[in-house]
């Protein structure tokens, strides 16, 4: 009798070991993240950086799988699969989403204004976040920043640009709608293309230049190869802000401790980004000068009349859009509030104070 007792008890506790390691094992979270960026783009380095960091962290609770542009949805899809839920999350450059609210323009760069030292103080302490995850949540999306670069090259042309001049007529490749506006001021015809595109359309000519990111993508990206001149300074993209779309309602699903795992994953990320890409950039510049990439420098006047033209299209869309109009007022009381800091700091702090601000009420 007592042996059968102990077969029964130990029946139950196998019983009660298997069903909870199946619990378990049913409890792991398993997400499929897409991206705006193929293997051939670097960028793509800080969403594996994040996708490794946010899996080691978590213990094996949630498992991140990550999907270059193409594999399940081409990269500007990849906002409404991730709006949608046929994907769980999406790392991108928020300035592709421009078709669905203009105001995504200002999230991803903004010409002459945000460095990195910037971003990193208006997104986290001036309100930025919020302003940020408040437009991606009109969409069902939670957004997580996740990637910072250091100031893009410029563009890439196979015609040397040393004045304005020189933009007439050019065919040029760029995503952000403020600077597509301004070339088409300068007679330049801008195209909106993704980043894996660009090569080719260099290669048969189709376009005469374009830009993509900071020079170590751009060397990684073979644009030496197709190109001749390399136009400076990168007026338009000082620095880019990259980031994680989630869907809203699989967010909402996370435990409490594994959100917070992502959001510090986020941080780190965001800070492993910069540094990946500024030591990068010194190789990639001297590769593109032993390889006789010519450089140009616009000049002074120049670049003042650019970004006049940049502030007169920042009124025009305030005036239409009022989540444009909100982002744009924190981003002005940022640039203004720091003026002065940044007038004593010199030379030896980061970026630059506008020489011009936008009129809004």
């Amino acid at each position: 009798m007592k042996s059968k007792k102990l077969l029964f008890l130990f029946f139950v506790f196998v019983l009660t070991l298997a069903l909870t390691s199946t619990a378990f094992a049913q409890a792991k979270i398993k997400w499929r993240m897409g991206s705006t960026w193929t293997p051939a783009i670097n960028l793509i380095e800080g969403d594996r950086y994040f996708v490794k960091v946010v899996n080691e962290m978590s213990g094996g609770r949630i498992a991140l799988t990550h999907h270059p542009a193409g594999e399940i949805v081409p990269a500007f899809e990849l906002f409404d699969a991730v709006a949608k839920g046929a994907l769980e999350g999406g790392f991108d450059w928020p300035s592709y989403w421009t078709g669905k609210n203009s105001a995504f323009d200002l999230l991803g760069s903004v010409n002459f204004w945000f460095t990195p030292g910037d971003y990193f103080t208006w997104v986290y302490h001036g309100g930025g976040l919020e302003l940020i995850r408040e437009l991606f949540g009109k969409y069902g999306l939670y957004y997580i920043p996740t990637g910072m670069t250091p100031s893009e090259s410029g563009f890439r042309t196979n015609k040397p640009i040393r004045t304005l001049a020189d933009y007439k007529g050019l065919t040029l490749r760029t995503p952000l709608t403020q600077t597509m506006w301004i070339l088409e001021q300068v007679g330049a015809k801008p195209v909106k293309l993704p980043g894996g595109e660009i090569y080719m359309a260099l290669k048969l000519g189709t376009i005469d230049g374009g830009e993509f990111s900071n020079a170590a993508a751009d060397w990684g990206m073979k644009f030496q190869e197709v190109t001749k001149f390399w136009s400076t300074p990168c007026w338009f993209q000082p620095s880019s802000l990259l980031g994680l779309m989630i869907n809203m309602e699989a967010w909402k699903k996370l435990p409490a401790d594994v959100k917070s795992m992502m959001e510090v994953a986020g941080k780190a990320t965001v800070l492993w980004s910069n540094g990946f890409g500024n030591w990068g950039d010194i190789a990639a510049t001297e590769n593109f000068l032993k390889k006789g990439t010519t450089v140009t420098k616009l000049g002074k006047e120049d670049l003042a009349k650019l970004e006049q033209l940049s502030v007169k299209f920042m009124e025009m869309e305030a005036a239409k859009n009022p989540d444009y109009k909100k982002i744009l007022k924190s981003m002005m009381a940022y640039f203004k509030g720091y003026a002065p800091v940044r007038d004593w700091q010199g030379e030896w702090a980061f970026g630059r104070n506008p020489t011009v601000y936008p009129k809004i009420d």
